[in-house]
């Protein structure tokens, strides 16, 4: 009696996990579809696979850098406003065995023109799963705990409320942007026509210490008058 009901068990355990990955299946697969299809309408390329091993590529961000097995798909990439813009779905993992949880994010990285000023902005509602790296705090900036230049940090809060993503974040490393938003449930499309705005006014925020880098550049030393 003891074995069949033990037999019982083991079989309802196994039918049900895989009903649970067929699931996760069939939901990741409409996802792919549904970011195909989104990207063709906004003018852009996809690949279901990573074409760009992202996980080297941007492993300098805090988020490409976090945790174990890290891994990239459903890349939809282009031009918007003439410069480089990538979005995909990135997941990593933290622990092992049975303490094994999986985090999923949607990024997107715009390559810029210009070196853009070091600023890391975390959102509070991402907080408890905040990488490490993150959580060192300058300053509170509306939804964002920030590290960097305070004004450039405010502009950028000001700009990321109109992004209608869930808990987004953000991060500057040499001339590329990187925002990243747990949980993505839609596609890019709504995010990337706020993002040309954003730019500007964290442009505009760095646009004083370029000015007085470039008054300090005009004077001469007397090197320069010989």
């Amino acid at each position: 009696m003891l074995h069949t009901v033990l037999i019982v068990v083991l079989t309802a355990a196994l039918a049900g996990a895989v009903v649970s990955f067929g699931l996760a299946g069939l939901r990741q697969s409409r996802r792919t579809v549904a970011l195909a299809r989104a990207a063709h309408e906004e003018g852009m390329l996809f690949s279901a696979e990573d074409l760009f091993d992202v996980p080297v590529r941007y492993g300098g961000f805090i988020l490409t850098r976090c945790g174990h097995s890290q891994r990239a798909n459903n890349i939809t990439y282009g031009r918007m406003g003439g410069l480089p813009v990538r979005a995909f779905d990135f997941r990593y993992e933290i622990g092992h065995g049975t303490r094994r949880v999986s985090r999923h994010y949607g990024v997107i990285v715009v390559e810029t023109a210009a070196v853009l000023p070091p600023l890391t902005m975390w959102n509070r509602d991402d907080a408890d799963y905040a990488p490490l790296a993150a959580r060192h705090c300058e300053g509170q900036a509306g939804s964002w705990c920030y590290q960097g230049d305070a004004a450039m940090a405010r502009a950028a809060a000001a700009a990321c409320e109109g992004l209608g993503a869930s808990a987004v974040s953000l991060q500057t490393r040499g001339s590329a942007l990187m925002l990243c938003s747990p949980q993505p449930r839609k596609g890019y499309g709504g995010n990337w026509r706020q993002i040309a705005g954003l730019l500007k006014a964290m442009g505009q925020a760095a646009a004083p210490d370029a000015a007085a880098d470039r008054r300090e550049g005009d004077v001469e030393t007397p090197a320069e008058k010989c």
